[in-house]
């Protein structure tokens, strides 16, 4: 699976922000993010991240607005289209790390204006 990720250029201009894309951290805020969609009263009540987002009751719908959380937390911009290919929780963290991963890419390739995956 290719993902398609659009990263705009107020991202991750701060230093130490890299950090934010550890595979760790993200993990945690996405758990944070479906228990707060789905109304769970803890993160901790998540299964691991191979869970099938389908287990977990989310519709498109939740799918988005959890998304769109992590955009606004992360400053990404991803492409909705890319939504469908999601089956999994580890598949959004994957999703997210990888933007991450772009925006601290000092390179010409890499870097915060408009990167494509």
């Amino acid at each position: 699976m290719h993902a398609l990720i659009c990263i705009s250029n107020r991202s991750f201009k701060r230093r130490g922000l890299a950090m934010q894309g550890s595979h760790d951290q993200v993990w945690r805020q996405v758990s944070q993010e479906i228990a707060r969609a789905q109304g769970y009263a803890a993160a901790e009540a998540l299964q691991p991240e191979h869970t099938p987002l389908s287990a977990l009751g989310l519709d498109s719908l939740k799918l988005i607005e959890i998304v769109y959380e992590l955009e606004t937390f992360y400053q990404l911009d991803v492409d909705e289209e890319r939504l469908a290919e999601l089956n999994r929780v580890g598949d959004l963290i994957d999703l997210i790390v990888t933007a991450l991963a772009v925006t601290d890419d000092p390179s010409p390739a890499g870097g915060t204006h408009g990167t494509h995956l």
